[in-house]
């Protein structure tokens, strides 16, 4: 698992440079109205982030299954698979204002590979704990919006705002307006 994260961070890296050196094709124009929904998504994107590798999850990557309570099941009550969904997210919703073709092959793969990550992970997981057990798990899980807990909502906050304030250092683009 851990030669799979490092091969997959320096894919990563090299697909990101990638795309921050390929010639700019634009093909429509970024208009101000487009950097809010990105602006509005982005702090669920954190949020999710934040509750994937802070809360037990038996079904996708993160912290891990220990002491999951199906009853109680924070983020799994939304969605099994909180970190696929926050690259989702972050990758649809940047193709918002990035109207240029690099832009929307970069995040139209990032966000294909993130929505394809949770079947090919449901299936690894199906097999790991058999079937049964696994529609056991699954049919257990009280749905619903979860409890997140002031902890996490203000660690989401921090992330978002660090977010925000590095976008421009490091992407080259500020987010924001105001």
């Amino acid at each position: 698992m851990s030669l799979y994260g490092v091969l997959s961070l320096v894919l990563f890296i090299w697909l990101l440079n990638s795309y921050l050196n390929a010639p700019y094709i634009e093909i429509w124009m970024m208009q101000d109205w487009m950097r809010y929904p990105v602006l509005l998504v982005m702090f669920v994107v954190c949020l999710l982030f934040v509750c994937a590798f802070s809360q037990p999850n038996p079904f996708s990557l993160g912290i891990g299954g220990k002491n999951f309570d199906p009853k109680c099941p924070g983020i799994v009550g939304v969605t099994k698979h909180p970190a696929f969904a926050a690259f989702a997210l972050w990758a649809l919703v940047h193709m918002v204002p990035n109207g240029d073709l690099a832009s929307l092959l970069f995040f139209g793969l990032m966000a294909g590979l993130s929505l394809y990550g949770p079947y090919s992970l449901n299936q690894k997981r199906k097999l790991s704990m058999g079937p049964k057990h696994w529609q056991e798990r699954v049919d257990a899980i009280k749905k619903g919006w979860p409890r997140v807990g002031w902890k996490r909502w203000l660690v989401t906050l921090i992330l978002y705002v660090a977010l925000l304030h590095a976008h421009g250092p490091v992407i080259g683009v500020v987010p924001y307006s105001w």
